[in-house]
């Protein structure tokens, strides 16, 4: 079968070759970089032959991004990956496999390996749904699934634009998977086969300060805008009131102890908190060399 691969990346060179090379060359790989640094368009694409790396005009986070790559991606089925997951060549050819034989899903993945450091995924009462077998593993049905790495069945959805472009970073896809599974779409959890996630490493670490400022601002910003898009908004003010409290005492504990960069963290928080309890848009960008 094809597929095709979409990577979101932000000065990933470090994982994206490794990544690149755990899939077989049939498959169609499409990375938007997000830095718009165009020696790794240069350099992805005279190493690998089915790559295309988009350089687009501006940073367009990660909703806009991938829906850029989907729009633009050949194949009915689509894997979504961070540049810091770690995936093998069993663990691909065993998702072919299941894929090849049951296509009556919406998003599909494979489960984190050490659930108790993270879950890729929040299950619900199976019980009420029949437990697929598919050569040895077993399919249950879940409420939402991480994009860390994800398969997307596209003819389920009657747009391509399937994220909302309105958050820049973070809750995008959970935003996606509430609406999915109010509609009884079919997300499933390949129980027993296994890939490892690093988290938080997916941009090079000389630069770790400023993605971790840019983190925490639209972290809030896009919890507050969550909340409000699908209850109301004194009910995201309910929800971001801990968040609130939290860098307040924080800021306080920071400014004594004179911890210059923590400072900067708690006060990006705030004003990611700030601007999206004002209605402004998600306008913060992470400026790196």
């Amino acid at each position: 079968m094809k597929f095709t691969i979409i990577i979101i990346s932000f000065k990933s060179d470090h994982l994206l070759e490794k990544l690149i090379k755990k899939f077989p060359k049939k498959y169609e790989i499409l990375i938007v970089e997000n830095s718009l640094q165009s020696k790794t368009k240069v350099k992805i694409e005279k190493k690998f032959k089915n790559s295309k790396v988009i350089i687009p005009k501006k940073n367009l986070g990660y909703a806009s991004a991938f829906n850029l790559a989907l729009k633009k991606s050949k194949n009915n089925f689509v894997f979504t990956l961070t540049p810091d997951v770690i995936v093998n060549n069993k663990l691909i050819l065993n998702i072919e496999k299941i894929v090849k034989n049951f296509k009556d899903f919406v998003l599909l993945a494979p489960e984190y390996r050490n659930k108790k450091i993270y879950q890729n995924y929040s299950p619900i009462d199976n019980s009420k749904y029949k437990v697929l077998k598919f050569n040895n593993f077993q399919l249950t049905r879940a409420k939402d699934i991480d994009w860390c790495f994800c398969i997307i069945n596209k003819s389920k959805f009657k747009t391509k634009t399937i994220l909302d472009e309105n958050y820049f970073l973070y809750f995008e896809t959970i935003d996606l998977c509430r609406n999915l599974y109010n509609r009884n779409k079919k997300m499933y959890i390949i129980n027993n086969l296994k890939f490892d996630h690093l988290g938080t490493s997916s941009t090079n670490n000389k630069y770790s300060l400023i993605i971790q400022i840019n983190r925490n601002w639209h972290f809030s910003w896009s919890k507050f805008y969550y909340f409000k898009k699908n209850y109301n908004y004194f009910f995201a003010l309910k929800k971001i009131i801990p968040n609130i409290l939290q860098s307040i005492k924080g800021l306080l504990i920071s400014l004594i102890l004179f911890r210059l960069s923590h400072i900067k963290l708690h006060l990006s928080s705030l004003k990611g908190i700030l601007s999206s309890v004002l209605l402004m848009k998600s306008y913060f960008r992470p400026n790196v060399d």
